[in-house]
């Protein structure tokens, strides 16, 4: 087990592109001990696969994740934040993962995501409104962010009001991901917001079960009815979807934005072609992922990729390294929206497939195709910087864009 200074893996350079550092730890140290957060990266598709299918490297992670943070004390607010987050089917291995997947799919079903459609449609055309009227918006505070809450809130019918509400929660709930916490103050604040939302997300449940509707929270409700093994995940799972789905179609939506931008060739294509719009979506998951990595807990001493990782290790699966792998992808750094196939690895591998990648999908399917109305896109004078503070999402935290009219 060895470690290095070469990697920088932790500065605001590196998450503005990571990507060269990606590339000298797949090539140099593909099984690479990060001595700060004493864990693995790994960066070699092949790699990755193997963790994602191995019982070696477990999902149940939560107590020693929260703990490793600096999240967990002895006080009650502590307790009741790890009743919850040990409960996420983001923590969870079959059979208990398969239970719950099967419960939180019901939601996002291609009919289901199909009929929801227009009301996301809806959402990005409010959305637009700055733009069309000013010819220059944020991508991500006037776009990007209010899309990805709303259309949550949508789905779960949230009102009106709260979701300011949520999407500060949400944000506070990023805090920790993959990353040192920092601060008390930081520790209480996730701690305060998980708690408070979970609270909020009961009384809820409580009004939806005296009157369902066709919203997410009351198909989560009808799935629990009829087996206990499902008492009470309808607050459980509301919690993770919401803080789940906002930073990651936030991300995807201003990530692609700014890599047609820069990739002006591949945006003339796509407009002189509609039909390659998903493929512009599919490749930006790909080249420009919300999702930087994902994480196992090593549950038996084990060998991966010529290097032996102990028992009680995490290890960080970095799927954006994996996706510029050219083991699985010739000319990997080319921007290139007729790519096919382009079986990315952005929302994971085999039973942890991301639940709500369709919605992302969907979000910026809908997102592309409005923006293509505006006949010019090009990037404001103000620069964008990334929020990258972890080594899990990616995406910029201002993007000021012009859409001139001639």
């Amino acid at each position: 087990m060895s470690g290095s200074t070469d990697f920088d893996l932790m500065s605001e350079s590196f998450f503005t592109n990571p990507f060269p550092t990606f590339e000298r730890l797949r090539t140099q140290a593909p099984v690479y001990f990060f001595e700060p957060f004493q864990c693995f990266i790994l960066t070699r598709g092949a790699d990755i696969e193997t963790l994602t299918k191995s019982p070696r490297f477990s999902s149940r992670r939560a107590n020693e994740l929260l703990g490793g943070l600096g999240l967990l004390g002895e006080d009650e607010a502590s307790k009741e934040m790890l009743a919850v987050w040990s409960r996420l089917v983001f923590f969870q291995d079959p059979p208990r993962h398969t239970l719950l997947r099967q419960l939180v799919m019901k939601g996002f079903t291609p009919a289901a995501l199909e009929h929801f459609r227009p009301q996301v449609a809806s959402l990005v055309e409010r959305g637009l409104e700055k733009a069309r009227r000013q010819g220059e918006m944020d991508v991500v505070a006037d776009f990007a962010e209010p899309i990805a809450i709303n259309a949550i809130a949508e789905l779960f019918a949230l009102p009106e009001a709260d979701r300011p509400q949520f999407m500060r929660w949400a944000r506070d709930l990023l805090k920790p991901a993959a990353s040192a916490v920092g601060t008390d103050d930081v520790r209480t604040s996730v701690r305060r917001t998980s708690n408070d939302m979970v609270a909020y997300l009961k009384a809820l449940v409580e009004k939806r079960r005296a009157a369902p509707g066709e919203d997410l929270v009351s198909q989560l409700i009808a799935g629990e009815e009829g087996n206990p093994q499902l008492a009470g995940e309808a607050i459980i799972q509301s919690f993770q979807m919401i803080g789940a789905g906002f930073v990651t179609s936030t991300n995807q939506i201003s990530n692609t934005v700014l890599a047609l931008l820069n990739h002006p060739e591949q945006l003339r294509a796509l407009r002189q072609d509609p039909e390659l719009l998903r493929g512009a979506i599919e490749e930006s998951l790909r080249h420009e992922p919300a999702v930087l990595s994902i994480n196992r807990l090593c549950v038996e001493d084990t060998e991966l990729g010529g290097t032996r990782i102990p028992k009680g290790r995490f290890v960080h699966a970095l799927v954006a390294a994996a996706n510029r792998d050219p083991e699985l992808f010739p000319d990997p750094a080319r921007f290139d929206i007729t790519r096919t196939p382009n079986r990315h690895l952005t929302f994971g591998v085999g039973a942890h497939y991301c639940p709500g990648a369709s919605l992302v999908r969907l979000e910026v399917e809908e997102s592309l195709r409005a923006l293509l109305t505006l006949p010019r896109w090009e990037l404001a004078g103000t620069p964008y910087n990334y929020r990258g503070s972890n080594l899990q999402d990616r995406g910029p935290s201002s993007l000021h864009v012009r859409f001139p009219r001639s």
